[in-house]
C-alpha cells in the first residue's frame, strides 16, 4: 500500500453524511456572514447580497447540487466524493472569514 492509497483509504472511511452536513454549515455560514457583515469581497456574491431571497435561493441550489454529485460520484469514485465535499467545506469556511473584519483586506 503507498502512502496516497493510505491517504484516500482514511478519507473514504469518513461517512459521506458527515461531510455533507460539514459543507452545508460551511456554506451556510458563509451566507449569513456574507448577510449579516455586509463585507463580501467577491463582487458577484456582492451584488447577490443585495438582494436577501436571492441569495439564499442560490446558496440552497448550490448545496443541493453540489451534494447530489457527490451522491452520484460517491458510487464509482468514492475518494472524489469526498474530496469535492471538502474542498467545497475548504472554500465555504474561507467564504464566511472573508466576509468578516477580520479579513486585512
Amino acid at each position: 500500500m503507498t502512502v496516497g492509497s493510505h491517504r484516500l483509504a482514511r478519507l473514504v472511511a469518513v461517512p459521506l453524511s458527515s461531510l455533507v452536513a460539514l459543507f452545508t454549515l460551511a456554506e451556510l455560514s458563509d451566507l449569513v456572514t456574507a448577510q449579516m457583515v455586509r463585507h463580501e469581497l467577491n463582487p458577484i456574491a456582492a451584488s447577490l447580497s443585495a438582494t436577501p431571497l436571492l441569495s439564499f435561493a442560490l446558496k440552497v441550489a448550490l448545496i443541493a447540487f453540489v451534494v447530489a454529485t457527490a451522491v452520484i460520484c460517491e458510487r464509482e469514485r468514492p475518494g472524489l466524493a469526498r474530496l469535492v465535499l471538502v474542498i467545497g467545506t475548504i472554500a465555504g469556511v474561507v467564504g464566511a472569514l472573508s466576509n468578516t473584519h477580520l479579513t486585512p483586506i
